[in-house]
């Protein structure tokens, strides 16, 4: 019985380990950069394609060297996620997709959107 019951704790130690090891990042990922407090925060799925053509709008037009803002991936992170919804209940956004932007209090959903923002905001 004694033997058993050791079994039981290291399984359910090695399982909790491998849990820890696999649960979502909540820690700042490499992808995620920019001001963590900044007025604006440019929110992507890493597999998103609509994110994939702003990021590239955004490195073409060189964005990040004339507009500072945070850059939150949101769909492998959920404290980036909860973010996300944050903001979009202050701007009162029902549909919630990315890309998105928050800005200064407002948001601005979809890559038309964020880019008309992006292209305004850095003056091209």
């Amino acid at each position: 019985m004694i033997i058993l019951g050791t079994v039981v704790l290291i399984l359910l130690a090695i399982f909790t380990v491998w849990g820890l090891k696999t649960a979502p990042s909540e820690a700042i990922s490499p992808d995620d950069a920019g001001d963590p407090n900044a007025s604006i925060v440019y929110f992507y799925g890493k597999e998103c394609s609509h994110c994939k053509d702003l990021e590239k709008f955004l490195e073409e037009n060189r964005i990040a060297e004339k507009v500072s803002f945070a850059k939150k991936e949101v769909w492998h992170n959920t404290k980036n996620s909860k973010e996300l919804k944050r903001r979009a209940d202050e701007c009162g956004v029902k549909e919630i997709g990315v890309p998105f932007v928050w800005a200064e209090g407002k948001c601005f959903v979809g890559g038309p959107d964020a880019e008309k923002f992006f292209r305004e905001k850095s003056g091209i």
